[in-house]
Formats: C-alpha cells, structure tokens, sequence
C-alpha cells in the first residue's frame, strides 16, 4: 500500500473520529437532561453551527423556508420582502426548552434585511415601546405552521448552518467579583433560561419566554450583515400565551 493512500486512510479515520466525539458529546448532553428531567430552558447552552442542506428538517439559521403556499411571504410595512434567518421545529424547541408548541410544525423567523440601504434601526430594539411596536408591525416575524414545501421568495437565500449544543454558559452576574463595567459579557449564539443582552434596559416583555440569542457574526461570511452589523445580535422571544397573531417576537440589539 503507497504512503499516499495510507495517509488517506488516515485522514478518513480521524474524520470519522471527529463525527464520532461530535455526536457523542450530543447525546451525552441529551441524556443529562433526560435523566434530570429538565430541559435548557434552566440553563442558557452555548450554539455551535455546522454546514447542513438547505432544505434539512433541523433547527438551523437560514436555508429554504418550509412556509406552506397557503401563507403569503412576509412583507415588511415598506413592502420589502423579508429574509429567512431562524427555521425551528417544534419538536426540538419542545424537547430542548419543555414547550407545547404544536407537534410536527416549524417555528420559521424572518427579518428586514437590506445590502445597500441602512435598515439597522427598523429591528432594534433596546426597551423603547415605540421601537417594539415598530418591529411588531412587520419588520420582523415570528411564524409558526405546518410543513409545506422548500420555499424562497426573497431575494437572499443563507446557507443552512444547522444548529449543535455546546457548553452550558454561566451568565449570572450576582456570581461574578468584577466590577460592573469590567465584567466580559458572552455576546455569542445561546438557547435557554436568559439571554446575554447587550443593553441591559428593562426590556417589559413579561408575557414573553426568552427562547434563544444569535450572534450575527456566526452566519456564513457573506451574511454576517444580516443584522446590519456583524457585532449585533438577535433575540427570540415566544408568547407564553397561546395566541396565534403573536407567536413571538424577534429583535436585535447592538453596542
């Protein structure tokens, strides 16, 4: 057997190696929580993000849509057609966070999102009500339905980067000996319990359950303006309420 072949053998074990530890590592996570009968939603747990097919049924940011036909795109109320950037399903969000969103369905997040027109202030939002009742009229939306077919009419499509639980987080602040203004805040991708915001108002969403964070950088290269900047990040937050023309409400917030 050549060198060059035993050298690509070699690569393909420890390749194999790496898928294993990586799945592993993620059954491992699942069992703890299983075995404490408890799900993330008493933790905040890091998210890592791996290349997946753009139409995978797996909670992932960007891809295909599965919005059924019987659902027109969003719009925006400038009449701009908004981007996928969150596909969820329900089955996942309901075994990670111990939701009762209904079974088999998708939890699709869309925003505003522009190349050449600033757009940043039309998604932020950092407790102003006025900010938020201007994201609620529809420069965001948060969807939940059915499966339909694979589905894109705007015009941007991001790679699929499907979603792997890494390291539960620590982000309670009363822990912490530092002074205030020299604490490190984790400003990165995370699901459950809280979220790391980066400012720190009263955001009065108290009929809302924090569901997960997404750093803008941790999109593919050329869309890690999604947000407008590549340092802002996006907040999901589900009704705690059943209540099907307010599912949730997405946001973003820079420094």
């Amino acid at each position: 057997m050549t060198n060059s072949r035993l050298e690509e053998l070699e690569g393909i074990g420890i390749e194999l190696q790496e898928k294993a530890i990586e799945l592993f590592r993620n059954d491992l996570f699942h069992y703890n929580l299983v075995q404490k009968n408890i799900g993330v939603e008493n933790m905040s747990v890091e998210i890592i993000f791996k290349d997946v097919e753009n139409e995978a049924i797996v909670p992932r940011i960007g891809g295909y849509s599965f919005l059924p036909q019987n659902i027109d795109w969003p719009l925006n109320p400038n009449g701009d057609k908004l981007t996928l950037v969150l596909s969820l399903p329900t089955n996942f969000l309901n075994n990670t966070l111990n939701l009762n969103l209904p079974k088999e369905h998708i939890l699709s997040v869309f925003t505003t999102y522009k190349r050449d027109d600033y757009f940043l202030d039309l998604i932020t939002f950092h407790g102003d009500k006025e900010e938020l009742e201007s994201i609620k009229q529809g420069f965001t939306r948060v969807l939940l339905h059915g499966v339909g077919e694979v589905r894109n009419e705007s015009d941007f499509l991001i790679p699929a980067q499907k979603f792997v639980l890494g390291d539960e987080l620590n982000l309670s602040i009363e822990e912490l000996d530092e002074d205030f203004d020299d604490i490190e805040f984790y400003c990165g991708s995370l699901i459950g319990n809280q979220p790391s915001l980066l400012q720190m108002e009263n955001l009065g969403l108290d009929d809302y359950q924090f569901c997960l964070q997404i750093y803008g950088g941790d999109f593919p290269k050329e869309f890690q303006d999604i947000f407008s900047l590549s340092d802002s990040i996006g907040y999901l937050f589900l009704n705690k309420n059943d209540n099907q023309n307010d599912t949730g409400v997405f946001f973003t917030q820079c420094t």
